[in-house]
């Protein structure tokens, strides 16, 4: 990935690139205070994640104390929310002056945008340079977490950092294909090939669940994106920022047409239309199905069975660098109850720990997907599900290519979106209606902007 390798690499002008290095550091030493803190000058910062998972909760609490260790003076007064509490909870407690210093914050105008707005958080520019994450993650993925001074989203200044990946891509049961005599398509022409040759032996191409989750829109955004070249993403990534576009877009009407067809075609599991997103889940780690386009998020489950693999969704002719759906976390904050300096470089230099490279490492251990992409992470080798993840997450990130999940559009475009995806596959409305209903949510969102 050109932004994370080429911020150090080497040149036939070793010695000045050795020297900056070393006067950043003594910079960096100065600006954030980073001797240890003595216990004449201990400091405590509270800090509020939503990590509650067994794993993860277990691996904080260990971050926690290593943290801590290499800070003597310093205490970190962790604790654990539901998501629900970063939004109106955490934004009344700032608001109270009780609230945390370190904050996971949810994305989003409703949320991020509406502290920034207040003056609740601070701006991580200056961290930013220091700690090197403008070249450790790529553009898309700090985009996420930008606001400018007319709270513009997607631009502007940085307020948070994320730990965590995802990704939505394609599951494949490799034992399925085999039997098929299928090899693991290359491209969507392939892919749909391999579709129809499944279930021409009598095994469920696809699996789907449409009942009560995102099964259905997060097919059509992953078809609408593999034809979408990173190098062509400025439209689509104006368009979820709230800069205007349109939803009458021709590779989103294809994406619509497409997936009605193979509803038409019966390469969607039997009944999907009333089998919910987990149950889907598990019937495809059972074996039910020869394919699954879901989220990084099922992978823990999935990895039981060892015939199941992830790989990114076959491109469309002629797009060489595809947009993948994905994002993050929820990204740390400095919040405005960080009232001092020291303070605020300690809160930086923790989250510059949880995104660190060293982190990643442990993440990827405990089963999960970390937002950096390094190259030379050591990846699990009891865990090859994750591994494939992990190199596909390189290999997006390397040409910039996290796309988006489309309903972070509007406040209402997830129920838009469930809504008419249901309706097209039911065959009661037509691909381009269901374009027409959600540009219709778009226009009307935008509207509300111009107020």
């Amino acid at each position: 990935m050109s932004h994370l390798v080429n911020a150090y690499r080497r040149s036939s002008r070793r010695a000045d690139g050795l020297t900056l290095h070393r006067i950043r550091l003594a910079l960096a030493g100065s600006l954030l205070g980073i001797c240890a803190l003595s216990g004449a000058h201990a400091e405590t910062l509270t800090t509020w994640d939503v990590w509650n998972y067994p794993a993860q909760d277990t691996l904080m609490k260990q971050t926690v104390t290593q943290f801590e260790q290499q800070n003597p003076g310093l205490r970190l007064d962790r604790s654990v929310h539901a998501s629900a509490d970063t939004r109106i909870p955490l934004k009344l407690s700032l608001t109270s002056g009780e609230g945390p210093q370190v904050a996971q914050v949810n994305q989003g105008g409703g949320d991020m945008g509406a502290l920034v707005h207040e003056k609740l958080l601070y701006s991580l520019d200056d961290y930013a340079k220091i700690y090197h994450w403008e070249q450790r993650f790529s553009a898309s993925i700090l985009k996420r977490n930008r606001w400018s001074d007319h709270n513009d989203f997607g631009e502007g200044h940085l307020y948070g950092v994320a730990s965590l990946g995802e990704m939505v891509g394609l599951y494949y049961n490799k034992k399925l294909l085999d039997r098929a005599g299928i090899a693991v398509p290359e491209n969507m022409d392939e892919f749909e090939a391999a579709l129809s040759k499944l279930q021409q032996q009598g095994i469920a191409p696809m699996m789907m669940g449409l009942l009560d989750s995102n099964g259905g829109p997060h097919l059509l955004m992953m078809l609408w994106q593999d034809q979408i070249d990173s190098k062509d993403r400025k439209p689509l990534d104006d368009l979820i920022y709230g800069k205007g576009g349109t939803f009458h877009d021709e590779k989103l009407l294809k994406a619509a047409t497409l997936m009605k067809t193979w509803a038409d075609k019966g390469y969607f599991f039997p009944g999907y239309q009333g089998i919910g997103n987990d149950d889907a889940a598990t019937l495809f780690q059972n074996g039910q199905a020869a394919f699954f386009i879901s989220g990084t998020w099922y992978m823990g489950q999935l990895q039981e069975n060892k015939d199941i693999h992830f790989a990114d969704l076959p491109p469309f002719p002629g797009v060489t660098s595809p947009l993948m759906v994905g994002g993050t976390d929820l990204p740390f904050s400095i919040t405005s109850t960080a009232k001092t300096r020291q303070q605020r470089d300690i809160a930086a230099k923790f989250i510059n720990y949880l995104v660190s490279d060293q982190m990643a490492e442990a993440w990827l251990k405990a089963g999960f997907l970390p937002a950096s992409a390094d190259k030379n992470a050591k990846l699990p080798a009891d865990n090859p599900l994750l591994a494939e993840i992990y190199r596909v997450w390189i290999k997006v990130s390397d040409y910039d290519g996290l796309g988006h999940y489309i309903d972070w559009a509007t406040p209402t475009m997830i129920n838009a979106l469930q809504e008419h995806v249901q309706l097209l596959l039911a065959g009661k409305e037509s691909p381009q209606q269901l374009t027409d209903q959600l540009d219709e949510n778009y226009r009307q969102y935008i509207k509300t902007l111009k107020h």
